[in-house]
């Protein structure tokens, strides 16, 4: 007896399904290796970040015995840039750190402190209004706020009469050209601005963001300078400017013996031993 025809197309139903099965577990497959191909490339050049919370960083200090890192919400200290604890003592908001390399201050609640250790920390002055400082000579600081930049000398010191204005609103970063107190850089937002008459004339020198700036001790005509792009330097105070190898969003800059640090805004710091070249992040 001869069975009779199947209805067209029935006898491949079996192994249509199958075959839409297998495919459907394809592409569930090709969509599983795509995503965490994804997930690798953004991750690609990435460093965890080692300076614990949330709060925007502000600013770098660096010295012989650690680091401080100045947040819109307090102080962090490290003795090694990889562990992390809140400083003590410093009040829980925006606080801006600063460092000669041997000496640490901090500007908080209206507060001017210094450390050596990372411990004790002094006070040199209250009553101080301000939101970013700069060591200068003989532990003179310079104190930006809005668009004055008093300077307070240390106990002891010889007072030295405020600049008489900044050059721009929203000052981001200031620093003291070596030896010299009358010169000074200040960065904001629209760029990078120097005075060498203690404040008469401005000279905006540069035009990028400039969020932290930092004056090689050994070379005051070397000036490195953090940007959303990363860290610029100059040879020869500023006229000319060349890309470093570091380009991630830097917010603080800091020296100590000789070697260049940097803190970016995914909360690690690194460090290089020319300012230039080899930065390396310092993460545990």
């Amino acid at each position: 007896m001869v069975d009779p025809p199947e209805a067209p197309g029935r006898s491949d139903e079996p192994r249509r399904r199958r075959h839409r099965g297998i495919q459907y577990v394809g592409v569930g497959v090709s969509v599983l290796f795509l995503g965490a191909l994804v997930l690798v490339l953004l991750s690609n050049g990435r460093v965890q970040g080692s300076i614990p919370g949330s709060d925007s960083i502000l600013s770098l200090a660096a010295i012989h015995r650690g680091f401080l890192v100045g947040t819109a919400g307090g102080v962090l200290e490290s003795p090694d840039g990889k562990t992390w604890l809140a400083a003590t003592n410093i009040p829980r908001e925006p606080v801006f750190v600063a460092s000669d390399g041997t000496t640490s201050f901090v500007l908080a609640g209206g507060t001017l402190k210094s450390t050596r250790d990372l411990r004790i920390f002094g006070t040199l002055a209250t009553g101080v209004t301000g939101t970013v400082i700069a060591p200068g000579l003989d532990g003179t600081l310079y104190v930006a706020a809005g668009r004055s930049i008093d300077r307070v000398a240390s106990p002891g010191g010889t007072p030295l009469p405020p600049l008489p204005a900044a050059p721009a609103p929203g000052v981001f970063s200031m620093a003291v050209v070596g030896d010299r107190p009358d010169s000074v850089l200040v960065g904001a937002i629209g760029g990078l601005w120097r005075t060498d008459d203690a404040g008469r004339t401005w000279q905006r020198i540069l035009g990028t963001p400039s969020q932290a700036v930092l004056v090689d001790p050994s070379n005051p005509q070397r000036i490195l300078l953090g940007t959303p792009g990363g860290v610029l330097v100059s040879g020869n105070g500023g006229l000319q400017w060349r890309q470093t190898e570091m380009r991630k969003d830097v917010h603080g800059l800091s020296q100590e013996n000789g070697k260049f640090f940097a803190v970016t805004t995914e909360r690690v710091v690194y460090g290089s031993n020319d300012g230039t070249t080899g930065w390396t992040a310092l993460t545990p």
